[in-house]
Order: structure tokens, then C-alpha cells, then sequence
């Protein structure tokens, strides 16, 4: 299992690490806290299609990556394939360790991981009021349409990018 570390200030580093099924509670706890935080009145149907959740998570854990901070998983990210897009589709960090370059990392971990599968479209969708969307911007992505209350955003890596930014890895 590959582990790479990123050290913030004076907090001890964050650890990320491949997923594995023993990290699907997390992935539920989470989900289920951003549900209820950003589209509680979704929260009926988003229990309703649990069993899809569960299979979209499975389906994915190959590309599912946990964050560790002090030796405690406290986030996650997963990405998918449409086509030749790479879509984040989910990233959540739990709330008292947000702010501590988590997400950041997590981020990060997707783009290289997409990019290294040939990804060069990098995409994403938001709630407009989720203030994760400022992390997004601020990592280069490009507001692309809105959709309802969903903001969507686009990352196109270049060549020059993918080699800097996987020497980091």
C-alpha cells in the first residue's frame, strides 16, 4: 500500500493511502454529514438509493484514497471515468480537521492519480454553497455552467503540469 505524506505547518503530516472496503463506514459517515449539511432535502432519497451508493463506492475503491491525520482517517476522495473526463466525484473531510490542508491534499491526490491514468480533464460538480467550491478555485479549477444549485468546474492538464506536479508524488 503506498503512502505519501504532506506536512503542514506544525500539525503532524497527512497521510494518504489507497481505500479499502474497511474505510466504506467513513465514506457513509461522511456522505451522510454532507447530505444533511448542503441537501437535507435530499436526505430521503439520497437513503432510498443507499444500495447505489454502496455498489458507485465499491465500483471505485480503486480509485478511492483516505487521509490520515494523526493515525485517524479523517476524509476521502474518489474519482470516476466518463469517457475521457476524470470526475471527482466525491471528496469530504471530517469537520474538525478541515482547514488543515486536507482536502488540499486529497485534491492533489486525485488530479496526479487521473493524470496518471491518462486523464487530462479534470471535472467536478458543487453545491453553490459548499465553501469547498473557494479550494476548487484556488487549485486552478474554472467555473464551467451551473446547473440548479450545482456549480460545475473544469481542470484541463497540460503536459508541463503532469510532469512538476507527479515529482511532488
Amino acid at each position: 500500500m503506498t503512502r505519501e505524506r504532506h506536512r503542514m505547518d506544525a500539525d503532524p503530516p497527512i497521510v494518504l493511502r489507497a481505500a479499502s472496503a474497511s474505510d466504506l463506514p467513513l465514506v457513509f459517515k461522511l456522505e451522510r454529514e454532507y447530505i444533511a449539511r448542503f441537501e437535507p432535502k435530499s436526505m430521503k432519497r439520497w437513503q432510498v438509493g443507499i444500495d447505489r451508493h454502496l455498489e458507485q463506492w465499491v465500483s471505485n475503491l480503486t480509485r478511492m484514497f483516505v487521509a490520515e491525520f494523526a493515525a485517524k482517517a479523517v476524509g476521502y476522495c474518489f474519482w470516476e471515468v466518463n469517457g475521457d473526463e476524470a470526475v471527482l466525484a466525491s471528496i469530504s473531510v471530517l469537520t474538525d480537521y478541515r482547514l488543515r490542508g486536507v482536502g488540499a491534499s486529497l485534491l492533489r491526490r486525485f488530479e496526479d492519480d487521473a493524470m496518471r491514468h491518462g486523464k487530462k480533464l479534470l471535472t467536478l460538480g458543487v453545491v453553490k454553497q459548499n465553501p469547498a467550491r473557494y479550494l476548487y478555485e484556488s487549485a486552478g479549477y474554472v467555473f464551467a455552467r451551473q446547473e440548479e444549485t450545482y456549480c460545475y468546474y473544469e481542470k484541463v492538464i497540460l503536459a508541463a503540469q503532469t510532469t512538476a506536479f507527479s515529482a511532488e508524488f
